[in-house]
This record gives C-alpha cells, sequence and structure tokens, in this order.
C-alpha cells in the first residue's frame, strides 16, 4: 500500500516541530534578504543558520573542561540525540547535567542515586559505581521510566523504584558484576 503525500507548497521532507519565534522587524527583515539571496524560505533559512551554529556551539562553555572530549553539540549530537526522551535526559545528564531543567534534575537524581542503573561492582556490602555513559544501564532505565517521573512529580513513593539488592552471600573477594 502506497502512503499518501498530500499535496502542497513546501519541502517534501516531513517535518514535526513548529517553532513560533520573534525577530524585531530589521531582523526580520535582514533574515527575508538572506533567505531570499539562497533562493530559499525564511524557516528554511533559519533552519540550516541553526543547523550550522548548533555544529560550534560549545556544550559547557561555563565548566572548565580539562579533558580532550568532544564539546560541541555537533560533536556530541549522536550521544545528546535519542528517540526516547528516558536515554536524552540520561545522556544529557551525564554530558551537561547543568543543562537539565528542574524537572528533569529530579528525575537525573534519581537515577544518579540509586545503584541498580549502573554498572559497577561490590565492595563487602556496598555497592560501587560511578556515573558515566558506559555504566549507565540503559534498558533498566526504560524498564523503570515511567515510575522514575512519577515518583520526580510526587505522584508515587521512592519505594517503587528497584534497588541494587543484597550482595551475594559467599564472596571472599569483591567481585564486578556488569548487571
Amino acid at each position: 500500500m502506497a502512503i499518501k503525500v498530500p499535496k502542497g507548497a513546501g519541502s517534501k521532507l516531513g517535518r514535526t516541530e513548529t517553532v513560533s519565534i520573534r525577530l524585531d522587524p530589521r531582523l526580520n527583515y535582514l533574515c527575508e534578504l538572506a533567505a531570499r539571496s539562497q533562493r530559499r524560505t525564511k524557516s528554511s533559512f533559519i533552519e540550516a543558520t541553526l543547523a550550522e551554529h548548533i555544529q560550534t556551539q560549545v556544550i559547557n562553555k561555563w565548566r572548565n573542561s580539562d579533558f580532550d572530549e568532544p564539546n560541541t553539540f555537533g560533536e556530541r549530537a549522536d550521544v545528546l540525540w535519542h528517540v526516547r526522551e528516558s536515554q536524552r535526559l540520561v545522556s544529557l545528564g551525564i554530558v551537561a547535567p547543568e543543562l537539565l531543567t528542574f524537572e528533569e534534575q529530579h528525575i537525573w537524581a534519581l537515577i544518579e542515586e540509586n545503584g541498580h542503573f549502573w554498572r559497577g561492582r561490590w565492595r563487602g556490602n556496598d555497592w560501587d559505581f560511578s556515573i558515566s555513559l558506559d555504566a549507565i544501564v540503559r534498558e533498566r532505565v526504560d524498564e523503570h521510566w515511567e515510575d522514575l517521573v512519577a515518583v520526580a512529580m510526587g505522584e508515587k513513593k521512592q519505594d517503587v523504584l528497584p534497588d541494587v539488592g543484597e550482595p551475594p552471600p559467599s564472596r571472599d573477594i569483591d567481585d564486578e558484576i556488569p548487571f
């Protein structure tokens, strides 16, 4: 069965988000002229300009960066973007927690503090884990996403979330447990 594409003006690319912006008259006029010079619509010009700027926009411009990780939105786009909201929040929480909204901070705190969502190892009776892109167990976040959001919004109590459990009973050395 063929998918019918509605006829009309505009791009054939599927657009899913509409953004309204306010421009002062001068900037609006100059944007219109710049778009004309490239034989584009104003919205197409703005979209292309944003895409260009995102490639060079520094993510953590307020943070001292002593490491050589990519630090622009363009360089980290493959990590930051995901079709599922849960995975976008996890990546943002690890890569740039200062950009989390207040509501996202509540959800992130629940994930960050709960060893069930992280790979680690038992050290005695304590589950030792670190916060990193390699240590998060993303499937567990997805599995418990609705409860995480409900707890963060005060709709459920925190005891609905899983815990890391108990250390294995017979152990003489520290064992790494990936899941």
